[in-house]
């Protein structure tokens, strides 16, 4: 997309929203982001990013390094039933 008269109405200021927003505008198209909550939430779930392509993506965005400053340090976890069999991966 290189129309400079793009323009895009994008709905949520979440995790997706903002970096839809982020690779649109840098494609040329005017966006704006709209968002229902009055203020940014203090609390949420932390954000997974594995592998390659997770870290070539945000090294692409530039926040690669801000996002591993800001690391929680959480790990994964496997649920089992109570036969000992994994039901999460």
């Amino acid at each position: 997309m290189t129309n400079k008269h793009t323009s895009v109405l994008i709905s949520g200021a979440s995790i997706a929203g903002p970096a839809l927003a982020y690779w649109l505008a840098r494609s040329g198209a005017t966006v704006t982001v709209v968002e229902k909550a009055p203020a940014l939430r203090t609390g949420g779930q932390a954000i997974d990013f594995k592998g390659e392509t997770h870290m070539e993506l945000l090294r692409r965005m530039g926040i690669l390094e801000e996002i591993q400053r800001r690391q929680t340090g959480g790990t994964d976890q496997t649920v089992i039933d109570s036969y000992g069999k994994r039901i999460t991966v």
